[in-house]
């Protein structure tokens, strides 16, 4: 009788090692950790833990997802898109390169992303361009410029993370718009002007986008030519879409057309599992195209430019362990 106490004994004890000492299964997390809100009015997320890029294309953690889809190919350019999911909309941020005033030549999205500890960066509108001097500007909640034009088509996003876009916005229309938010509880936590507004309420907004140039003298962005592009797209609730194609610099793309690039986003949309596109908002285009995904950057492989800009969009992780 006394043996198989022994034996019992034994074989607790045995177990009891073996929790200790067996390596935890990978994606487990801090028992004691927290999704934070993070303060809207300072830039930079949390410190992110490398291992949890489990993938060249995927990235987790309890507060934050990315999902990396390559392989995409229309009117012979190829394309990536990127699916982001977020805990809270404060982990939506962006970022300088400097400052406003003095944004110098920019920054590289990747070391920004880097410095700011994005889990995943696009490039913005490239506010500090000679030619881009108007719009409705807000940045992590302070209002830079208030100087609407209807050439620039406006995105802005409240503190929930939701998208709100202006076609052709003018002083009235903001002002109008600003209004109801207050009177709604909506803040305008981050805003963006160039475009144009490429899907809204799931719709296309324009039936020729290539003519913009004539309707708008948005020369700007050449909708008419084969170029690079970046979309910035709402899919839920707390859920984003990234899409950027290749352009005539990349080997063995030509570029799209802003029609073209409409009919890309569409293709993107029907490989997403369940989900259509609420807002796709265009931002600037060309060789500064950029996805940073683990601090470097990703797409168009084969173009030689790599260009600095002045400002980024980045999703930052919200997961705080205890210290």
């Amino acid at each position: 009788m006394l043996k198989k106490i022994w034996k019992v004994v034994a074989i607790a004890v045995l177990l009891a090692l073996l929790l200790v000492f067996v390596p935890s299964p990978l994606n487990t997390y801090d028992a004691f950790a927290e999704i934070v809100t993070l303060p809207i009015d300072q830039t930079g997320g949390l410190k992110y833990d490398p291992a949890n890029y489990t993938s060249d294309t995927h990235y987790e953690d309890p507060s934050i997802t990315v999902d990396i889809y390559w392989g995409g190919r229309i009117y012979d350019t190829n394309y990536v898109y990127a699916v982001i999911k977020i805990a809270n909309a404060s982990q939506l941020r962006t970022a300088f390169a400097f400052n406003y005033s003095s944004p110098g030549d920019g920054k590289r999205v990747a070391d920004m992303a880097k410095k700011m500890n994005g889990v995943f960066a696009i490039n913005g509108d490239y506010y500090s361009h000679s030619w881009h001097t108007n719009g409705y500007m807000v940045r992590q909640g302070k209002v830079y410029r208030n100087r609407p034009n209807k050439t620039w088509d406006l995105l802005m996003v409240d503190q929930y993370g939701n998208f709100h876009g202006m076609v052709e916005p003018n002083k009235e229309k903001v002002e109008a718009f600003l209004a109801q938010a207050e009177a709604e509880g909506l803040q305008v936590v981050n805003s963006w002007n160039f475009g144009p507004i490429i899907i809204q309420d799931g719709e296309r907004t324009r039936e020729d986008f290539n003519t913009l140039k004539q309707n708008l003298n948005t020369d700007y962005i050449g909708t008419y030519k084969d170029a690079q592009r970046i979309a910035f797209c709402q899919l839920d609730e707390l859920t984003y879409l990234c899409v950027t194609s290749e352009g005539p610099e990349d080997k063995d793309s030509e570029g799209l057309t802003m029609n073209e690039f409409y009919d890309c986003l569409r293709e993107v949309e029907s490989k997403l599992d369940g989900y259509k596109i609420q807002t796709a908002f265009n931002l600037d285009g060309g060789s500064s195209c950029t996805f940073a995904f683990n601090n470097q950057k990703i797409n168009a492989p084969t173009n030689p430019k790599k260009r600095s800009v002045p400002d980024c969009i980045y999703f930052a992780s919200a997961w705080k362990a205890e210290e």
